[in-house]
């Protein structure tokens, strides 16, 4: 499986909870302009830990689809490229605070599969270590 692959799956299940979230804490307080805009930031976020340090063009990809898990094209659309008119004064400080918790998630999202990669990486030489000693003596 491919390093891109496997980091657009850790996001996938933070991104399914990130919309639920979304919709039971605002569904009754914000247009549905704003929700979808909330969503694409908080995305933007929780990708960028695995995603910012390459081709921006790349990142802004991952981001339509993983918005895409959970709207239609034109709202996709509208989301990553039009910022909706707050309905109210606080919105416009939840949009930056979407983005910055998507990042802190994001990041203990990195933080763990580099440790889960690390360990992996450590068992894989024990074992070859292993390996090769029962070779060098049945040999």
């Amino acid at each position: 499986m491919s390093k891109e692959i496997s980091e657009f799956e850790i996001i996938c299940s933070k991104v399914d909870a990130a919309w639920a979230a979304l919709q039971t804490q605002y569904a009754e307080r914000l247009t549905a302009a704003e929700i979808d805009f909330l969503f694409s930031r908080l995305v933007l976020g929780l990708s960028s830990p695995f995603y910012a340090g390459r081709e921006p063009a790349l990142h802004f990809d991952v981001c339509g689809e993983l918005v895409g898990r959970k709207l239609p094209p034109e709202r996709v659309h509208a989301a990553l490229h039009a910022v909706p008119q707050p309905s109210q004064p606080w919105v416009e400080r939840a949009f930056d605070l979407a983005e910055e918790h998507g990042a802190k998630i994001g990041m203990t999202l990195a933080q763990q599969r580099d440790r889960t990669d690390h360990t992996d990486a450590k068992a894989d030489a024990a074992h070859r270590e292993l390996s090769s000693g029962a070779k060098e003596q049945v040999g």
